[in-house]
């Protein structure tokens, strides 16, 4: 072999040498190429978290109310509002109850396990006390609970909806709290509120009573029965 020869050979490796030694500097020891398309392809296939706050409010549970579980009351009724206030106290419209009175109205009643919308003639109205006397939250919703379990009614419930129950109903609520403005806390969520039915033998009475440490509200529905509900 010429020393030309020997030197272009020789040349030829070293260049040889200098290309896979690139290689290898570029594929990180220990690397497995199945294992890097593997660890790129898992990434792609991760879903995505879910955005903060997304979660949609679980559905209320409804456990329908049977009116039929309620006895029928035959004592006599006072004049409409049919509820008596104790002594020392009045509704804020005491002179004139009738424009207090919606000869036809809507409005929900919750039963503890159902929102229930009731149709017909509705009385709202502020309880104030009276020159002299000391509001008693106390003592105004104990002597409303016996002036109504007088008329042969049921205390139901002692507190209002669920937050799912009002979110399930926002709209409709929320038209509630600002025609009976001086009911809105009987129709926010989780909130003190004692609510009654009077079963008589052709219609239902619902009174709905609420009150804050220096004045409460009273609600009184009379509209037809409920449907019980049906047998499985």
């Amino acid at each position: 072999m010429s020393m030309r020869n020997a030197m272009l050979v020789l040349a030829l490796g070293v260049t040889l040498a200098g290309c896979g030694k690139k290689q290898d500097d570029a594929t990180p020891a220990n690397a497995a190429p199945e294992a890097t398309a593997a660890t790129a392809a898992t990434a792609t296939e991760q879903p995505a978290a879910p955005a903060v706050g997304s979660e949609a409010m679980p559905a209320p549970a409804v456990t329908a109310f049977d009116i039929n579980a309620i006895p029928v009351s035959t004592a006599t009724l006072p004049a409409w509002p049919y509820v008596l206030l104790p002594a020392g106290y009045q509704f804020n419209y005491a002179d004139d109850l009738a424009s207090r009175t919606k000869d036809l109205a809507r409005v929900p009643v919750w039963t503890g396990g159902q929102l229930l919308w009731v149709e017909g003639k509705v009385f709202s109205d502020r309880i104030d006390n009276q020159d002299g006397k000391t509001y008693s939250r106390f003592e105004v919703r104990k002597n409303v609970q016996q002036a109504i379990e007088a008329l042969g009614g049921v205390r139901l419930t002692e507190r209002t909806f669920d937050e799912a129950t009002y979110k399930a109903n926002e709209k409709a609520l929320d038209d509630v709290r600002q025609e009976f403005d001086r009911m809105q806390s009987a129709y926010w969520y989780d909130e003190d509120a004692d609510t009654y039915v009077i079963r008589r033998a052709d219609k239902a009475i619902w009174v709905v009573f609420q009150s804050s440490n220096d004045r409460g509200a009273l609600l009184v529905a009379e509209g037809p029965l409920p449907e019980a509900p049906a047998k499985s």
